[in-house]
């Protein structure tokens, strides 16, 4: 009888412990299966790099894996454009630049381009070209998941922890929509942590905004505010979105394959070619006004000023309803 109570406290513990590690599992694979879901959007968003001082508009474009991310230039910064088509990368590393390079997936060129899956916001403070949504919940790669929960704002939030030696990761998730409200990592000499906030639904699975701030002992690595101005989610896009064509090229742009130390062609306005193309003085200044303000700047504009007009109206009604109640 004296090892039967150790016994059987120790399997109760042990099947607690596996219900809680089964129910965090869980857990992160709802979020993963809520992204996943969104296999065509574009998002358009804002992000503001304290550390760097600066602020970059970005939209992407994504299709069953292809991925096409412009940063539009402004007056810091010099804008950039690339397309991942799985096995290959197009970078076009300067927005009034002449030149595009086709690079491998793991290179720094790629790396260097700042393309990935959107939907791994508010998932991670890194969000690279060969991480996913799986990487960020790290089922796959650790143990020692637990779950407890706690009140949010009047809501119920589960927190999934895992301990990790000295580590501890923390994703606060609010179901049924399988949000992540924030992730946090405790660890010796570095702190993560990623709040997001999710105020419009139409946007969903994205949060409309991301904050990110990560310290290595007393050094701010980032500090990074995202807002999301606009989210699509297409029947489908046009067929040149995820081409070269979608970089409005100059005329006679070269494209060159990096990986080979070779150039392999000339931007016709269509294609590539051999050799340059041949026009007239006229023809070429009608082609540069062309491609001055692509349709996708316009909408991003247009985008943009009607949020503006929105917040402005909603202000107005609110200071008028304030004023006529009785």
């Amino acid at each position: 009888m004296k090892y039967f109570i150790p016994l059987f406290l120790s399997l109760l513990l042990t099947q607690i412990s596996y219900a809680q590690n089964a129910r965090a599992i869980a857990l992160l694979k709802g979020v993963e299966q809520e992204r996943l879901k969104c296999t065509r959007y574009r998002i358009c968003y804002t992000e503001h790099r304290a550390e760097e001082g600066k602020t970059v508009q970005q939209i992407v474009d994504f299709e069953d894996g292809k991925i096409r991310k412009e940063h539009l230039k402004n007056e810091v910064f010099h804008g950039m454009m690339s397309l991942f088509l799985g096995d290959i990368v197009y970078v076009r590393t300067h927005y009034d630049g002449n030149d595009v390079g086709l690079v491998r997936p793991d290179s720094i060129h790629a790396s260097g381009a700042g393309i990935y899956d959107a939907r791994m916001l508010g998932l991670t403070d890194s969000m690279y070209l060969m991480k996913n949504i799986r990487n960020c919940l790290l089922y796959e790669s650790r143990d020692h998941f637990s779950v407890k929960t706690s009140q949010r704002d009047g809501k119920n939030v589960n927190i999934v922890t895992c301990i990790d030696r000295d580590d501890t990761w923390e994703f606060f998730i609010e179901e049924p929509a399988f949000k992540v409200l924030k992730v946090r990592l405790t660890a010796p000499t570095c702190h993560i942590e990623v709040t997001s906030e999710y105020s419009n639904p139409s946007f969903l699975p994205f949060p409309t905004k991301v904050k990110i701030f990560r310290t290595d002992g007393d050094t701010v690595l980032f500090d990074k505010n995202i807002t999301v101005t606009s989210v699509e989610f297409p029947a489908a896009f046009p067929p040149e979105t995820f081409t070269i064509a979608s970089f409005n090229l100059p005329l006679n742009s070269t494209v060159s394959d990096y990986r080979i130390s070779r150039r392999i062609g000339f931007w016709d306005g269509e294609k590539l070619v051999d050799d340059p193309v041949k026009m007239s003085a006229q023809e070429s200044r009608e082609w540069e006004e062309r491609i001055k303000n692509p349709p996708h700047v316009k909408i991003l504009r247009l985008l943009m000023i009607s949020a503006g007009g929105l917040m402005v109206c909603y202000a107005l009604f609110s200071m008028w309803r304030k004023k006529t109640k009785p």
